[in-house]
């Protein structure tokens, strides 16, 4: 018998296949500002390995996902300013023009939040868990700074609005 998790997955992983291989790209293309671009720009993806790497990250999680909420999160988010990367910033560097997306995987890095969150709220050493979260977590974050065309920054918000819910909820 399929467990809710595995439901939960197996649809997202259809939707997301089927919204890359069918609907336009949400995004990625110069920013005109519509509130549809932020509701649906999770589901759109850069490129197959893009949309091959958050679907490997989605099956390796366990336990509850958090999918509403952590969706709620990235597209609020998605309203927050975006700081540009180390290749934004170079001279030589091509300047990104895209909104502030980062495609599922801002739903990712929330849904990592939460459960961080959830794990430092019944930790009986909360800085010690808040101090492997800073080790464990944020330096895949903060490499994305270095990659060219990643928001890192919107990345880190969905974290810590996931972080902040699991933490509080």
């Amino acid at each position: 018998m399929m467990t809710y998790n595995v439901f939960c997955k197996s649809m997202m992983t259809l939707v997301l296949v089927l919204w890359y291989y069918g609907m336009p790209e949400v995004g990625y293309l110069p920013y005109s500002g519509t509130i549809w671009e932020h509701i649906f720009w999770p589901l759109s993806h850069a490129n197959v390995w893009h949309l091959a790497g958050n679907l490997y990250v989605l099956w390796y999680l366990s336990d509850r996902l958090y999918m509403r909420e952590s969706y709620g999160m990235a597209v609020l988010c998605s309203f927050l300013p975006v700081f540009p990367g180390l290749w934004d910033i170079l001279p030589f560097g091509e300047a990104t023009d895209t909104m502030a997306t980062c495609g599922f995987s801002g739903v990712l890095c929330a849904m990592i939040g939460v459960k961080w969150g959830s794990y430092i709220t019944y930790c009986h050493n909360n800085m010690t868990a808040y101090w492997t979260f800073a080790k464990r977590v944020l330096p895949f974050v903060a490499l994305g700074f270095l990659i060219p065309h990643v928001n890192w920054s919107i990345h880190l918000y969905c974290l810590l609005a996931g972080l902040a819910y699991g933490r509080w909820q």
